[in-house]
């Protein structure tokens, strides 16, 4: 009985010392859950070579259609920054794309340098991305690390650092910046690296099954553990403002870029633990899988549109004032289409007016300019008005003042502008009248915007007419015509 005793004490004890050992060491290998890997761009990377027909000093570049990763201009898009190589010396030129003309040429934004424009020289456009892995620890080994490996080339040819698209895998980035030796965008750094606990390094590269990859380490102090049960982030790359970024591979080998049925090609990636010593938990390794695809470029075409019109808004009530002088009281009769004076006050200022508007979206704005078919005639007859030349000093192209000139010696004609919300002021009423030009060739601009206006834009036109008491007797006439040109 004694012994029995003793025996079952013995278990007990023994059940005791197990159960506390479980509760106060975790296992130390075990795979970790929700692994996955996020990037801000699965775009791939462009990587094409010059094409026959390209010259220097052009700004059209041919892609060559066979034989590398990039045959089009599929992935290819306005605003990218490209590096074209040099055919003589090491590096590339940076130049930018200005328009992409069809799956064969594209427009850069400066004329080709004659370094750049040999026949096979490589166009690369890096795409990059930040990668954010999430995963949960089922496992803590004291001064343990843990290690992220994404595909790295191992394709005779290609070189994983060099900044340069691969097609196998990621590429590392260069040492040395954009446009110098090698390829577009600095290599990642540890300062690039946001460990959830310990310290962040990048080692090079490592082969698991025949296949490269890149490694991101987060090691743990001597005897510091991580939490288990927890989901936490490993960040791999910064904005390039401020940091690197692994840059994502061009197409590989079986892929066309652009094809009807586009796949997307799929990389393999590694979560794995390391006890102290540095030696590979192996039942603690969790493999995941990424998906980099070309971007599908979205057009669509906003046509150009210019609108222009001529009213009577504020300027039909009889003695307003506009462009500093008082209108007729005739100023009712106005229309968008005739200005009408009636009988004129002999040996005095007769005015009248009309208000012209403008809007366009042309990135280069609008002009609106005016000319006259001849000068104002008796239509019966054939006797002139003839064009101001105000108190003396004005003419077609020069603004003078109009004070005193009021038609006891002569009769004349001419306008003014008055500027309420036009972008660009050609000339306003407080530095004189002028005359009108006559015919297209003598056309006068006298409105303008060289960006596209925010909103309609508008402006009052005055006009002018001054009849001597021996002006012959009749109905006279005149046309104007405006044009409205936008500048796209």
């Amino acid at each position: 009985m004694k012994k029995i005793i003793n025996r079952v004490l013995v278990l007990s004890v023994l059940l005791f010392v197990i159960q506390f050992y479980i509760k106060n060491h975790p296992l130390e290998s075990a795979p970790s859950t929700s692994v996955k890997d996020v990037l801000s761009s699965s775009q791939l990377s462009y990587f094409a070579r010059i094409g026959t027909g390209t010259t220097a000093l052009d700004t059209i570049i041919e892609v060559s259609n066979s034989g590398n990763p990039s045959i089009n201009t599929n992935n290819l898009f306005v605003g990218d920054t490209i590096g074209i190589g040099r055919s003589s010396g090491l590096g590339i030129d940076s130049y930018v794309v200005r328009d992409i003309g069809n799956t064969a040429i594209f427009q850069i934004n400066s004329a080709l340098a004659v370094n750049n424009a040999k026949v096979g020289n490589m166009i690369i456009a890096t795409r990059s991305a930040i990668h954010t892995i999430y995963f949960t620890p089922k496992s803590s080994v004291a001064g343990g690390a843990w290690q992220f490996l994404i595909k790295a080339t191992s394709r005779t040819g290609e070189n994983h650092q060099d900044g340069i698209p691969d097609q196998q895998g990621f590429d590392l980035g260069s040492t040395i910046p954009s446009g110098a030796a090698t390829g577009l965008g600095t290599r990642l750094q540890a300062a690039d690296i946001s460990c959830p606990f310990g310290t962040a390094s990048v080692g090079t590269t490592a082969v698991v099954n025949s296949n490269s990859y890149h490694v991101v380490t987060c090691t743990l102090g001597a005897g510091i553990t991580n939490p288990i049960d927890v989901g936490v982030t490993m960040v791999i790359g910064r904005e390039l403002a401020s940091g690197s970024q692994l840059i994502n591979p061009s197409a590989a080998l079986n892929h066309t870029e652009g094809q009807a049925d586009t796949t997307a090609d799929v990389y393999t990636f590694m979560l794995r633990h390391l006890d102290s010593s540095s030696v590979l938990l192996d039942s603690d390794t969790t493999t995941g899988k990424i998906a980099v695809v070309e971007s599908v470029r979205v057009t669509a075409t906003v046509d150009p549109t210019i609108t222009f019109y001529i009213d009577n808004i504020g300027v039909s009530a009889p003695s307003m004032s506009l462009c500093g002088t008082t209108l007729a009281t005739t100023a009712d009769n106005t229309t968008s289409t005739s200005v009408s004076f009636g009988s004129l006050n002999l040996n005095a200022f007769n005015n009248l007016a009309q208000r012209l508007s403008c809007i366009t979206n042309a990135d280069g704005g609008y002009s609106v300019t005016v000319y006259e078919t001849g000068v104002m005639k008796n239509i019966n007859s054939g006797t002139t008005i003839p064009d101001t030349n105000c108190d003396g000093g004005c003419n077609t192209t020069t603004a003078a003042a109009w004070a005193t000139d009021v038609g006891a010696n002569g009769s004349e004609w001419g306008y003014t502008m008055q500027n309420t919300s036009v972008g660009v002021t050609i000339f306003n009423y407080q530095s004189g009248w002028k005359a009108f030009g006559i015919g297209a060739a003598n056309a006068k601009e006298i409105m303008k915007n060289t960006n596209t206006p925010g909103s309609i834009e508008q402006a009052y036109i005055c006009y002018r007419v001054t009849a001597s008491t021996i002006q012959e007797a009749g109905n006279y006439e005149n046309h104007l015509v405006y044009t409205a040109t936008a500048t796209f």
